[in-house]
This record gives C-alpha cells, structure tokens and sequence, in this order.
C-alpha cells in the first residue's frame, strides 16, 4: 500500500478527449473524501476545462495548451516549480508519464505494465481488477491506491452563472421555461464516424412537427462547420443552432427532453447530465462504449467491417460515407425517441 501523506498536495493528470475527462470525475469525490485534508489539482487539456472547473472536490485545475515550444516550456517549468507531494498518471500515454515525472514528485504513481512505467516510482498493477468497460479504466488505479468507492459516479458540475447564461440563451432564440426542446449534436472529430447530414437536417426538420418539441443544433470544439452544414439544410423556423461554452452546453443539455449524437465526449457529458440519449455507433462496439444510465437508446446496424481499425476501414469512410453510418435511418431514431418518450 502507498503510504500518502494526510495533507498531501496532490496532482491528477488526465488529459486527452473530453469523454475520457468527464469518466475520470467518479474518481474525486472518492479521492478527497479518503484525503480531506489533501490538496487535489486536476491537470486537464484547455478543451476540458469547464468540465472540472466548478467540482466542489478539486481545489485548482491546471491547463496544459499545445502550443508554441516556448509556452510549453513555461508551462513544465511551473510543473516543476510546483512541489507536488504525489503525482498520479492517470493519462495513459506518454505525455501524462513525462509530466508526471517532471514534477519531482516523492511519490510518483502510475500503471505498472505500460512500457513508460519506469517514470514512476510507485507502479500500480490493476490488472486483477479485469476493467471492462471505459469508467472501470478511470477508477481501478485509484482503487488499487486504497480508495474505497461507494459507487462510481461521473458528475460534471454546472456554475450558477453558466445556468443563467444557458437560460438567456435560450430566451434569446424564442425557447421560453415550459417549451419542450432536444439537442442534436451533429459534430464528430472523426468523419468516418459521421452520419449524413442530410439525414441529421431531415431529422430536425421532423421532430417538431411529430413530437411538438423544439430542435436546438449544438458543436464541441472544432465541429462547428460540421453543424452549420446540417443548419443550412434545415427548412424549419424552430431549429436553432447554439455555440457554447461546455458549461453552458451542460445547463442546456440537462433541460432537454433527449438528445440526439454519435459516439463521443457530448454523448458522455450528455448521459452523466441525466439526459435521454439515442447514441448513433458505428465504428466502435456499443457493448463497451455505450452511454451511461437507463433510458438511452443505442442504434447500431453490426454490419460485418464493424467495429473497423485503421488499417480496416474503407476509403469512403473518410469522405463522410461509411456503410455503418449510413445504414441508420431516420426511421431508427424516431423509433428511439418514441421509446424514450413513452418511458417518461
């Protein structure tokens, strides 16, 4: 067992995707309620930053930027300037390793298989733990540190002034506090991920008229033009798109009736607001990858070169047309909304 000090100034390294981030959550509160007196910051990528920024168990979040060299220079000399008790890799690559090693930290902990390992100096084999699924990845390091978990639960917390925003926004484009509104998050950082835009246009197009409920078009960072080409298709005065901050996308996610996406770190932020989700999977197993809680609806069409790798996948994937994703219909997803609907 790794003896950590009481009061010990601790640094949590998770960078990488959004999803990922909001997975690595259910691992605070189990971490500050074992060391109430220790000193938590969280090292996360600039994209999840509003994330962790108002979790009432981290006491400072850390920003790491690509950039020029001379930023990244700057940023692992205040790494190293920091005097961090104990460092926690929880990264999984070798960027979290090198940082973690450049803390100086007495006590430097991360995963004992990897090949990067021997930059730490407490090296943690949770192997036994058999991790299945992506949130058992996140918290089997920590339970092997001696942290009990009473239950593993994600939690992303909205400030109360990003709920204001979040709510003016919404007055702004004509969604009053009784209108019923979805989400549709078109946006994939990876195209051969990608569900036609015309159908996601269609969609939005329908919803309203069938179901009486408002379409609000949103985008993660870097997807903005993805959704600004389904918006142009649109022909329906009470679809809008709305580009937000994450916090405000939070507040804004968790008042809608459901939410409609593919695979990814929306689909994860969505779910572990307590919003409905009808996941559209394609190149990874939905098995492993599908949402948390109980009302999501997962369409997935298992055809025989899904889920695909790299040195699997087609040449018309990467022009926005793969057959996995074009085999779901809109059909398919008014049938989920139907069961979400009908399961309220």
């Amino acid at each position: 067992m790794i003896n950590i000090p009481p009061k010990a100034k601790i640094l949590l390294i998770k960078l990488r995707s959004i999803g990922d981030v909001v997975y690595n959550t259910a691992v605070y509160a189990p971490l500050k309620k074992h060391f109430p007196e220790a000193h938590l910051t969280v090292l996360v990528e600039r994209p999840s930053y509003d994330l962790v920024s108002h979790h009432p168990d981290v006491d400072a979040v850390l920003c790491f930027e690509k950039g020029p060299v001379w930023k990244q220079i700057k940023f692992y000399i205040r790494l190293m300037l920091a005097k961090y008790d104990v460092a926690i890799d929880m990264h999984e690559g070798t960027r979290g390793a090198v940082m973690c090693y450049l803390t100086r930290a007495p006590i430097r902990i991360g995963n004992k298989p990897a090949k990067r390992s021997f930059l730490y100096n407490s090296k943690i084999d949770f192997s036994d733990l058999k991790p299945k699924f992506p949130i058992d990845y996140q918290v089997a390091l920590i339970k092997k540190m001696g942290v009990p978990f009473d239950n593993i639960s994600p939690a992303i917390h909205i400030s109360s002034f990003a709920k204001i925003r979040a709510k003016a926004l919404l007055s702004q484009n004509g969604i009053k506090d009784e209108d019923k509104y979805c989400v549709i998050h078109p946006g994939t950082k990876k195209i051969y991920d990608q569900w036609q835009y015309e159908k996601f246009s269609r969609l939005a197009e329908i919803i309203p008229k069938k179901y009486g409920t408002k379409v609000i078009l949103t985008c993660g960072p870097g997807e903005k033009t993805q959704v600004q080409r389904v918006a142009k298709l649109v022909r329906n005065s009470q679809v809008i798109f709305l580009q937000t901050g994450l916090q405000e996308l939070g507040a804004i996610t968790q008042g809608a009736s459901f939410v409609v996406c593919h695979n990814g770190g929306f689909m994860h932020l969505a779910s572990v607001m307590g919003t409905p989700v009808i996941a559209l999977f394609g190149v990874v197993d939905p098995s492993v990858w599908k949402p948390l809680g109980q009302r999501n609806q997962v369409i997935y069409k298992n055809i025989k070169c899904s889920p695909c790798y790299d040195h699997t996948r087609k040449p018309e994937c990467y022009n926005g047309d793969a057959e996995c994703k074009r085999a779901i219909e809109i059909e398919d997803v008014l049938e989920a909304i139907e069961q979400i609907l009908d399961s309220e």
